[in-house]
């Protein structure tokens, strides 16, 4: 396969070594604890890095709105004053000032009709100026000491045949799950700048991982009142299979296996020995950057991508806003889904297919259209597709849209509407199986 070096020798762990392998013992260790290890504090259980964050949110929350509104102003008239934009962007990112500022200082709202709108806005802002930037300070933890390659060393002929991934993607699905979306992209974007991530595999990650979160998993199950343990299962399954089917599709084979820059990382497959093979080729491919420089580094880029992203958030929950609460439009998009959903013989196809669209949206709104009277079933069948659906305007398209990298934005469409399909005839296949030969 290309660019796999499955007969490459490693050398012998020198004893000038020693110090290289207790370094990355040390930072692996600090890696998983901060991001994928929850600890209760406060009859709060949770990851350390989420216990940091909400200290810093109920301590700080006012000095961190004061922040958000200088950095995005300052955005702003830099891009004024450089002139490199064009009137309308321009005047579309002013509105996004004001509309923070009506969000965090207005007596009432003047922008949104949904007031559920407005709490989601302050979540996601606040989240994205600390989550983001706390998770980046603690990144080179996880992706520059040696974890990754260990990981790839035990998880790559997995992934590979199942997912057409190489293994150390498993730890960027991990931030996805046990974080949130935003620290998966920014970590996949990482990987891939540095030409450890082919650009299938960033494609992989960011169209068919992306919303995995099981904080929102349990948001939804909760709010639907599901059996929890039974709508992981099946949104596990279904992930699985639809990932496997995904990615031998149009248009993920279409896309190249290239890496952005050329470098000396290779992907290997390692028969055995596997840990210390893994811990060899950390050695010879390590560098000797501080680890205050990889945290400088991440932290420029988060601000940067933050400036960005934040007002491109607003404006797509201020637009979409407008076109949601009009039941036309809303009713006109849901159509399209008629039919496929009428061939699963099910109840309430009006229902399902708006939240198929306003999921699109947003997840958390979609909930607000749903009933919690309805079927157990159709609520069920709503749960998963919020759940795996992974593609939103207000996640990682709004990321797309603020960073570097270049993905084509017809992909999400066509990956998304496949996604949906899988996940109807799964599922459908899934209940009258379980229906006709289980009950």
């Amino acid at each position: 396969m290309e660019g796999i070096n499955k007969n490459k020798n490693y050398e012998e762990n020198s004893n000038s070594d020693s110090i290289y392998i207790l370094k990355m013992i040390i930072y692996s260790i600090i890696g998983v604890g901060i991001f994928f290890i929850p600890i209760n504090i406060n009859n709060q259980n949770q990851t350390i890095l989420y216990h940091i964050v909400d200290k810093i949110q109920l301590n700080y929350n006012n000095f961190l709105q004061v922040c958000i509104i200088i950095f995005i102003s300052l955005g702003s008239i830099k891009l004024f004053i450089d002139k490199k934009r064009s009137k309308t962007f321009l005047s579309l990112r002013f509105l996004s000032v004001l509309i923070i500022l009506n969000i965090f200082y207005g007596r009432s709202y003047i922008f949104f009709k949904n007031d559920n709108t407005i709490l989601i806005i302050k979540e996601i802002i606040l989240n994205l100026v600390t989550v983001l930037p706390i998770s980046s300070i603690f990144m080179p933890f996880l992706i520059e000491y040696g974890l990754l390659d260990i990981v790839e060393s035990y998880f790559h002929p997995i992934t590979k045949k199942l997912f057409k991934v190489s293994g150390k993607t498993v730890i960027n699905m991990m931030v996805f799950v046990f974080t949130d979306c935003f620290c998966g992209y920014y970590m996949a974007n990482i990987l891939y700048s540095k030409g450890r991530l082919r650009l299938n595999e960033l494609y992989m990650l960011l169209l068919n991982f992306s919303i995995i979160s099981f904080p929102m998993t349990k948001y939804i199950y909760n709010e639907l009142n599901l059996n929890s343990s039974i709508f992981i299962f099946t949104n596990l399954l279904i992930l699985i299979i639809s990932n496997m089917i995904l990615c031998r599709l149009y248009p993920m084979i279409k896309i190249k296996k290239s890496y952005s820059v050329k470098s000396n990382y290779k992907e290997s497959i390692h028969r055995k020995d596997k840990l210390k093979k893994g811990i060899n080729k950390y050695l010879k491919s390590k560098d000797n950057k501080k680890i205050f420089i990889h945290i400088l580094d991440n932290l420029e880029h988060t601000i940067n991508l933050t400036m960005n992203l934040i007002p491109n958030i607003v404006l797509i929950f201020f637009f979409g806003d407008l076109i949601l609460n009009n039941e036309y439009i809303l009713e006109l998009f849901s159509k399209l889904f008629y039919p496929i959903i009428n061939l699963l013989k099910t109840s309430d196809v009006s229902l399902i297919s708006k939240s198929i669209v306003s999921g699109f949206y947003n997840e958390i709104i979609a909930i607000d259209l749903i009933n919690k009277s309805v079927d157990y079933n159709i609520r069920f069948i709503i749960g998963i597709l919020l759940v795996i659906k992974c593609t939103s305007l207000t996640s990682n398209i709004a990321y797309i849209s603020s960073s570097s990298i270049e993905i084509d934005k017809k992909y999400f469409i066509i990956i998304f509407l496949e996604r949906v399909l899988l996940i109807l005839f799964l599922y459908s296949a899934i209940y009258y199986f379980y229906k006709g030969y289980i009950m």
